[in-house]
């Protein structure tokens, strides 16, 4: 039998967990927003296709990746295409961010696609096949898979 005091304790504990099971609280994924609004959704979709470092693409997953749909993946894709095919000589400055956020290396490998243009994903291609930086043999793979596929996708 439980006195006055504990049964209120054990009764406030069960409102507590209920709480819990039912409002959702904000979370966030390492390197992935969960919500989007509609005010991030615009900055998202201004900035995505005008990316030109490796430390701006990063930092711009970090805040928007939860908008990484519709025009917002295509700017992603531009972004990540300019760097990847124009920019190849930059891409050790992407190792470390590869390295420490998994999500982030996905987030690149699936912008590498049937977005980009053939010549683009041909340079991406050859160059993770004949300049692949030092440290970088494990990304330079997944890249150059990538683009074969994006290329397969394409139908070149």
């Amino acid at each position: 039998i439980i006195d006055g005091g504990a049964h209120m304790i054990v009764w406030k504990m069960q409102i507590v967990a209920m709480f819990i099971l039912i409002v959702p609280f904000p979370t966030k994924v390492v390197g992935q927003t969960v919500h989007c609004s509609h005010a991030d959704a615009e900055r998202a979709d201004y900035e995505a296709s005008r990316l030109q470092t490796w430390h701006k693409l990063y930092h711009s997953y970090l805040r928007y990746s939860g908008c990484d749909d519709g025009s917002i993946a295509e700017g992603y894709s531009a972004s990540v295409g300019r760097l990847l095919g124009h920019h190849w000589n930059t891409l050790q400055q992407a190792f470390p961010s590869f390295a420490s956020d998994v999500g982030f290396r996905k987030f690149v490998l699936k912008h590498i696609d049937a977005t980009l243009t053939d010549d683009d994903l041909k340079a991406i291609r050859t160059d993770a096949i004949n300049r692949c930086p030092k440290g970088g043999h494990d990304y330079c793979v997944r890249i150059r898979k990538a683009a074969e596929n994006a290329l397969r996708d394409i139908g070149s």
